[in-house]
């Protein structure tokens, strides 16, 4: 498996075609997936190479990562979607890597949770609204199957194998419930009751924002969009990490979204999310939301350091359940009612 060591500075001249003598620097960023920052006088780029734990060690899985990450930027610049340029997509060992990677330019701009914190309220307000736009965007290609993009649109509904929770509503079902059986463990029975109602009551709404698949990020964390000011105002440059993008359901993309961003702003007294819905052109449904939000397990709320949501499970579940406003949803340090 790949270390920090992995990508010598001969490979990365070769990967970025930079000659003998050209100033080259190599930073390694991150593991799992690997990322190297390869600034060359040129350009600056970025080498990833999937190699999380549930690619299990496979090239081969993480080929087909490399595979779909790849298509998914083209789809979006086919669209007329900005999106970080693909300059080099290996699915196999056969490189100087010696292990599958895709190789991007850089995107210009900040991320968003960066950029945030630095902008007046009206320059905040812009720059949520082209989010929402850009999201709207991705969502707006549609296709006939769920699935990975991996070679395009899925070809046919998936059946069998590993199915992600956000391509069918049965599979998201089966997914939450186990989440709801390891809560029932350590919440109370009046949580998990009211958790019961907000599945019946939604249950039906859920079921329909599945159809039809639309093109979605996946795993789109909020600190993955990218801004930078144009003469006309802010505008998104692209989002990274595409490795899940699918064909599916688009609510999946605002729940770990509308996350980070309570987590990074309750308690200012912004009411960020109006910004972000008029520029997705409408407002999504708060119950269907809600339910997303219960199904999502408790790391998701506890793993942003100094900007996770307060409280255990049982506290966080039924601040979700028992909001009714997006204005309560959003601001998890409010007193729900007791458990």
């Amino acid at each position: 498996m790949l270390n920090a060591a992995s990508l010598t500075e001969p490979a990365a001249r070769h990967i970025v075609g930079a000659g003998p003598s050209d100033d080259l620097r190599v930073t390694f960023l991150r593991p799992e997936n690997h990322t190297w920052r390869i600034a060359a006088p040129d350009a600056v780029r970025y080498l990833k190479a999937h190699t999380k734990p549930w690619y299990g060690g496979d090239p081969d899985a993480a080929g087909r990562a490399v595979q779909h990450e790849a298509r998914a930027h083209r789809l979006l610049a086919e669209a007329g979607l900005p999106t970080p340029t693909v300059e080099t997509a290996s699915p196999t060992r056969d490189n100087p890597l010696g292990w599958p990677y895709l190789l991007t330019a850089e995107l210009a701009g900040t991320s968003l949770v960066d950029l945030l914190p630095t902008l007046s309220r009206p320059e905040a307000d812009e720059a949520l609204r082209q989010v929402g736009r850009h999201l709207a965007g991705m969502h707006a290609l549609r296709y006939e199957h769920a699935g990975y993009l991996v070679d395009g649109p899925p070809t046919q509904a998936p059946t069998d194998g590993f199915q992600h929770p956000s391509w069918r509503f049965e599979r998201f079902l089966t997914a939450a419930m186990r989440t709801w059986a390891n809560d029932s463990t350590k919440v109370s029975p009046t949580v998990m009751d009211r958790l019961a109602n907000l599945v019946a009551d939604s249950v039906d709404d859920a079921r329909c924002s599945f159809d039809p698949p639309r093109f979605i990020h996946g795993d789109c964390h909020a600190n993955g969009f990218f801004l930078d000011r144009a003469p006309s105002g802010w505008t998104v440059t692209g989002v990274l990490d595409l490795e899940v993008s699918s064909a599916g359901c688009p609510l999946f993309d605002f729940t770990k979204l509308f996350i980070e961003l309570t987590g990074h702003l309750s308690g200012s007294g912004y009411r960020w999310w109006e910004p972000l819905y008029d520029g997705y052109g409408r407002e999504p449904d708060l119950q269907v939301v809600r339910l997303l939000l219960a199904g999502s397990g408790h790391i998701n709320y506890t793993c942003l350091g100094e900007h996770a949501w307060p409280g255990d499970r049982q506290t966080i579940l039924n601040h979700i359940v028992t909001a009714t406003r997006w204005e309560t949803l959003f601001n998890p340090t409010d007193e729900a009612p007791a458990v």
